[in-house]
């Protein structure tokens, strides 16, 4: 699994999906692909499997700006976007 390219191993798991028959499903596969995707860098951070415990998660790192932004005076949502707009 560790000479396959990150999209391969995607691709595995969507073919797994497609043709499992719950009765039948192969299991360790599943968890052998997700283990190696979990190495990974960029689903590190996703999943938030860090090893580091100083680095902080996507979602982490969403939840700390959703905080700083909710903490300054001018702020306002765009209804159609959804964007945060703030006067600094």
């Amino acid at each position: 699994m560790e000479n396959k390219a990150t999209t391969e191993l995607l691709d595995l798991l969507w073919k797994m999906e497609k043709k499992s028959d719950e009765d039948k499903f192969d299991w360790d596969a599943y968890n052998e692909i997700e283990a190696e995707l979990r190495k990974r860098p960029g689903f590190r951070g996703i999943i938030g499997t860090n090893d580091d415990q100083r680095d902080l998660t996507h979602a982490e790192q969403l939840e700390e700006i959703n905080e700083s932004i909710k903490k300054l005076e001018r702020h306002k949502h765009d209804p159609n976007s959804g964007d945060v707009m703030v006067r600094i």
